[in-house]
């Protein structure tokens, strides 16, 4: 059978993956995390996360060498610091695997120095949403917020539910300082399951902070110290203007600057 691909007529059998379940409908999950120097940090805690997340929508668990397979790709592809992005979605028979990697040089130094700014998301998410709770192959509203962001130049949106209460950015965890405090929205909330956020409370217990989980409003953003948002991508950004207004000073603080410092820490001694 021949398919219209691109303004080419081609053989169905050289795309045949997309026309699986899992590409047809979105029904998959990804999981995204950085190599530094071919050390794959916190590798247990992301297949965890995405064995879990797979259970939750109904796809076989893979049993692979996960660190041989992506060890193996990096020296394929002659990639020293990288971007790992693992797919695994649904077939018809079985579960498919897809692991991407290549160069990663998003963020700079500069970019932590400067921080982050956001906008509010015209999209709300709704915690009892399955897709709010994995990293879903459906992820079109949290691209959609990401994108209202990038329209008016702005680096993340932030995503609240649709209860009003605030469940992150619309790629990252968001938590706010007050004092010796680190406040972030429990995954009720709406917020995905961060691999990253599990490092934070325990970096923040090792400083002596409190870490606690509660409902945070967009009025809470501008009361705190500081804040600063999570993802294995992202490490532990600043975040320092929310719809135009400065969050603490507007400028990156020091609770935070400590955050990012010991998290860099466990990267240089990676388990995995």
């Amino acid at each position: 059978m021949k398919v219209y691909c691109n303004g080419d007529i081609i053989n169905k059998d050289q795309i045949k993956e997309i026309f699986e379940p899992g590409f047809l409908f979105g029904w998959g999950v990804y999981e995204p995390f950085r190599v530094y120097n071919r050390s794959i940090s916190f590798l247990t805690e992301h297949i965890e996360r995405l064995n879990s997340s797979l259970e939750k929508i109904g796809i076989e668990k893979v049993t692979l060498d996960w660190s041989k397979a992506i060890k193996d790709l990096l020296v394929e592809n002659n990639l020293t610091d990288a971007y790992v992005r693992i797919t695994a979605y649904k077939k018809r028979k079985g579960t498919g695997i897809l692991i991407y990697a290549d160069n990663f040089g998003y963020y700079k130094p500069e970019t932590y120095n400067k921080g982050f700014s956001s906008v509010i998301s015209p999209y709300k998410r709704n915690p009892q949403e399955v897709t709010s709770q994995i990293k879903s192959l459906s992820y079109l509203s949290n691209r959609l917020s990401w994108f209202s962001a990038q329209k008016v130049k702005k680096d993340e949106a932030l995503v609240l539910n649709i209860e009003g209460g605030l469940a992150g950015g619309a790629r990252s965890s968001i938590f706010l300082v007050k004092g010796n405090e680190i406040i972030t929205p429990p995954s009720s909330c709406g917020g995905f399951s961060s691999v990253t956020a599990k490092a934070v409370r325990k970096i923040a217990q090792y400083l002596g902070l409190t870490f606690k989980e509660e409902k945070v409003k967009i009025k809470d953003i501008y009361s705190c110290d500081e804040a600063f948002l999570t993802s294995a991508l992202l490490e532990i950004m600043p975040l320092v203007e929310c719809e135009q207004r400065p969050i603490g000073s507007g400028e990156p603080g020091s609770v935070t600057g400590k955050i990012l410092e010991e998290y860099r820490k466990l990267l240089e001694n990676p388990v995995n």
